[in-house]
């Protein structure tokens, strides 16, 4: 009974994590992606992501990422 019990938490516990797990996966890609073109400096990807945001106030942050990468390939053709 014990281990059927444990099964369930752990169980709705990967469920949770799961759906919880933060930003889509799509998003999380655009991230990868603009860390990889930084070379993974954070500093210049939350200033990218940042300049961004503030040309389009209300846009998420995954859609600011989506958009600093394709500025950026934009930029250096």
């Amino acid at each position: 009974m014990a281990i059927v019990l444990l099964a369930g938490v752990a169980l709705g516990v990967w469920l949770w994590w799961r759906r919880q797990g933060g930003a889509p996966r799509h998003a999380r890609q655009a991230e990868t992606r603009l860390r990889r073109i930084c070379l993974g400096d954070d500093g210049q990807v939350e200033r990218l992501i940042g300049g961004e945001m503030a040309r389009a106030p209300g846009i998420s942050r995954a859609e600011a990422a989506s958009r600093a990468v394709e500025r950026y390939r934009r930029d250096n053709r």
